[in-house]
C-alpha cells in the first residue's frame, strides 16, 4: 500500500532510512569500518614518515629525541612486528574481498573466512599499537612540535581525511548507495545550514568568552603574534574542516546509521557514539592536565557533552550539516581565536585563557544548548532522497 506524500517523516528516522537505499547487510558495516580504520592507519604511517623528513631538515635534534623516546619503549620490537602483520593481513584481506567473485562454492567460503580472520587480527593488532603507543611523553613532544612547526601541524591534521575517504569508498562500492545518503536525509547537502551553524557557534562562543572575561571567571589575555599567527592560519582554515568533518562523518554519520539499523532507540546510539568520541580524546593534553586535580569523568565530560549535542543536531535536522558546521567552527575558534595554555591545538591564537575544565564543561552545556535551541526553531522538514514507501515499509 502506498504511503501518502503528506506523511510526516521524523528527521532521525529518515537519516537512518537512507542506509537502506543500497545493499547494507550487517557485515558491510563492519567491513567498511575496518577498511576506513586501515586507511587511517596507513595515513598515520605515510604522514608520520613525512613528519620525520620535515624534522630531519628543520629540527634534527627533536627527531633524535623522538627516536630515543621510541627506543626506550620496551615493546618496540613487538610493535614493529604488529605493524608488519597489520600491513600483511590487511592487504591479504582486502585482496580476497576484491577477488571474492572469482571464487565459488567451498573455495569462496574459505576465502571469506580467511579475509574475515585477517581483518579481525589486524584490527586487534591496531588496538594494541594504539594502546602501547599512548605515551604521555611522546604525545607532549608531538604537541610541542605542532606548536612550533606549521608543517608538522598540517601533517598531523592530514592524518584524518583517509578515514573519511575509506567510508565514502565503502558506502559507494560495498553498500552501493549514494554518498549523499551518508551525509544527510535531504535531497541535497545543505551548505547554508552548515554555514549558519558555524556562524551561530562563533557568535555564541565570542559572547561566552566576553562574559567570562568581564566577570573574571575566565580572564582572557591578548597574545597575538602576527609573525606566527598568519603562518598557521591558512593551515587551520584549510585542514581543520577536513579533520572535524571526518570525525562527524565517522561517528555521527556512519556509526550512527549503522547502529541505528539494529538499535531502535536513537538516544542509545547517541550515547554510544558520544562515549566513543570522548574516548578518542583521552590522550589530549587538556585531559592529562585536568586529571591532576579532578576525576576522569570531569576531564572527558565536556567531550561527551559535545558529542551528545552534535548527535542532537542530527536528530533535529536529519543530517550532518549543522553538526559539521558546529564542529568546524568550534575547532577553528580554539585554534585561531581563543586557545588554552594546554591544548590539543597548540597553535598561535589571538587570545589565551587558562584551563578550567569544570567551568568549561558548564560553558559547553549552556552554549551548545542555546545553539541546539536555535537550530530547532529554524529547522525545516526533511525532503527525503528515497520514496516515502521505502522509508516507512
Amino acid at each position: 500500500m502506498r504511503v501518502p506524500d503528506t506523511k510526516v517523516i521524523s528527521p532521525i528516522r529518515a537519516f537512518f532510512a537512507t542506509a537502506n537505499r543500497g545493499h547494507s547487510p550487517w557485515w558491510s558495516w563492519l567491513a567498511i569500518a575496518w577498511f576506513a580504520l586501515m586507511l587511517w592507519f596507513y595515513g598515520q604511517m605515510i604522514f608520520g614518515v613525512l613528519m620525520g623528513v620535515v624534522m630531519l631538515f628543520s629540527d634534527p635534534a627533536a627527531l633524535q629525541n623522538m627516536a630515543e623516546q621510541a627506543g626506550t619503549n620496551a615493546s618496540g620490537d613487538s610493535t614493529q612486528m604488529a605493524v608488519f602483520l597489520i600491513i600483511a593481513l590487511s592487504f591479504l584481506s582486502f585482496l580476497l574481498f576484491v577477488l571474492r567473485s572469482q571464487f565459488s562454492g567451498i573455495s569462496r567460503r574459505i576465502a571469506n573466512i580467511i579475509a574475515a580472520t585477517g581483518a579481525l587480527i589486524s584490527f586487534v593488532l591496531l588496538i594494541y599499537i594504539l594502546k602501547v603507543g599512548n605515551d604521555p611523553d611522546s604525545a607532549a613532544m608531538l604537541n610541542q612540535l605542532m606548536g612550533d612547526s606549521p608543517a608538522i601541524y598540517a601533517l598531523v591534521l592530514m592524518m584524518f581525511p583517509p578515514m573519511a575517504i575509506g567510508l565514502v569508498l565503502g558506502v559507494k562500492f560495498v553498500q552501493k548507495r549514494p554518498v549523499l545518503s551518508l551525509l544527510t536525509a535531504h535531497r541535497r547537502f545543505r551548505w547554508r545550514r552548515l554555514v549558519f551553524a558555524a556562524i551561530l557557534v562563533w557568535a555564541i562562543a565570542a559572547v561566552a568568552t566576553w562574559i567570562g572575561h568581564v566577570t573574571g571567571a575566565s580572564p582572557v589575555r591578548f597574545v597575538f603574534d602576527p609573525k606566527r599567527f598568519w603562518v598557521f592560519l591558512p593551515v587551520t582554515l584549510l585542514l581543520i574542516p577536513l579533520q572535524s568533518a571526518t570525525e562527524e562523518i565517522m561517528l555521527r554519520g556512519f556509526a550512527t546509521q549503522g547502529m541505528g539499523q539494529y538499535i531502535k532507540n536513537p538516544w542509545v546510539v547517541f550515547f554510544i557514539t558520544s562515549a566513543a568520541f570522548a574516548s578518542l580524546h583521552l590522550g589530549n593534553p587538556e585531559v592529562a592536565e585536568t586529571i591532576k586535580e579532578h576525576s576522569m569523568l570531569t576531564a572527558i565530560g565536556g567531550y561527551f557533552m559535545f558529542g551528545m549535542f552534535a548527535s542532537l543536531m542530527v536528530w533535529i535536522d536529519g543530517g550532518l550539516e549543522a553538526a559539521i558546521g558546529m564542529h568546524v567552527a568550534n575547532n577553528v575558534f580554539a585554534a585561531a581565536v581563543v586557545g588554552y595554555e594546554s591544548s590539543a591545538l597548540p597553535t598561535p591564537t589571538i587570545f589565551k585563557i587558562g584551563l578550567d575544565t569544570s567551568l568549561d564543561n558548564l560553558t559547553v552545556f549552556i552554549s551548545m544548548s542555546l545553539v541546539c535551541l536555535i537550530l530547532y526553531l529554524t529547522r525545516k522538514p526533511v525532503q527525503p532522497q528515497a520514496r516515502l514507501e521505502d522509508i516507512f515499509e
